[in-house]
C-alpha cells in the first residue's frame, strides 16, 4: 500500500511514521512547504512516484487557546487546508483518513457515539467540525476522532473532574493506523476506556498536581470521552 502522510512533524504523524517503516508500506510524508495544504496548486505540484492508495491527513492548527483570538489561522489549516485535501483525493481516487478530534462534542456527558449529534463550542473544535462536515461529503473517506497526550504528559497539572478516552500518543497511533489501514468508511473512534485526566497523567507523570475545572479561567470540556470502535484496539 502506498501512503501519504500530511503533518508529519506532528505528535501523531511523528509516531505514525514509525510504525509505517516496520511494516512493508510504501510512506511518503512531505514537509509542509513541499506539501502545503492551504495552496491547492502545491499540491498538485508535488511530485510523488506512485498515487497513494490512502492519505492519512493529520496536519491541522491545534491550539485551542491561541484559536480563540487567531481563528484565521485554524480556518485556513482546518477548513481550508482539509478541503483542499479533500478535492486532492477527488482527483486522484485516493481514500482519505480524515484525523478528527472529541472536541466537535460539547463534553457535557461523554460516551459519545461516532452518530451523536456534533456541537462544537470553542472556535477550534469549530474548526475541526467544519473540516469533518466536508471530508463526510467524499464517499471515500474515513474520519477517526481521537485524543492524545505524547509521550510524556506535558503540564504539571491535571484535571480530576475532566473526563476522556484520550491516552498517550504511542498507544493511540497504533489503534489510529489499524483504522486507517482497514476497509472502513465513514467515522470511527479510536481511544482508550474512560479515565480522568488526572489519573491519564498519573500514570506517567507521578508528582503530577490535582486540579479542578473551577480553577482554570478558559472554559474545560468536562466530559469528552468516546464510544470506542473495539475491533481498532
Amino acid at each position: 500500500m502506498n501512503i501519504l502522510l500530511t503533518g508529519g512533524s506532528g505528535t501523531l504523524g511523528t509516531e505514525l511514521k514509525k510504525l509505517i517503516s516496520l511494516i512493508d508500506h510504501k510512506l511518503s510524508s512531505p514537509s509542509s512547504r513541499e506539501f502545503n495544504i492551504v495552496n491547492f496548486d502545491s499540491l498538485l505540484a508535488y511530485e510523488i512516484p506512485e498515487t497513494p492508495d490512502i492519505l492519512i491527513h493529520c496536519a491541522a492548527y491545534t491550539d485551542v487557546k491561541a484559536s480563540e483570538v487567531d481563528f484565521l489561522t485554524a480556518l485556513d489549516s482546518n477548513i481550508i487546508g482539509t478541503c483542499n485535501i479533500i478535492k486532492y483525493c477527488k482527483i486522484n481516487n485516493i481514500k482519505l483518513i480524515h484525523i478528527s478530534t472529541d472536541h466537535v462534542f460539547e463534553g457535557l456527558d461523554g460516551h459519545y457515539l461516532p452518530h451523536s449529534k456534533i456541537n462544537p463550542v470553542a472556535k477550534y473544535a469549530k474548526s475541526k467540525a467544519a473540516a469533518e462536515i466536508a471530508a463526510s461529503m467524499y464517499d471515500n473517506c474515513l474520519i477517526i476522532r481521537t485524543s492524545f497526550f505524547p509521550v510524556k504528559f506535558p503540564y504539571e497539572k491535571a484535571f480530576t473532574d475532566q473526563y476522556s478516552s484520550k491516552d498517550y500518543v504511542d498507544i493511540i497511533a497504533p489503534k489510529v493506523l489499524k483504522a486507517a489501514l482497514s476497509d472502513s468508511k465513514g467515522i470511527v473512534h479510536c481511544g482508550s476506556p474512560r479515565e480522568s485526566i488526572y489519573n491519564i497523567a498519573k500514570r506517567r507523570r507521578p508528582d503530577v498536581i490535582p486540579i479542578q475545572r473551577k480553577d482554570f479561567k478558559f472554559p474545560i470540556l468536562k466530559d469528552t470521552s468516546l464510544k470506542i470502535n473495539q475491533e481498532f484496539d
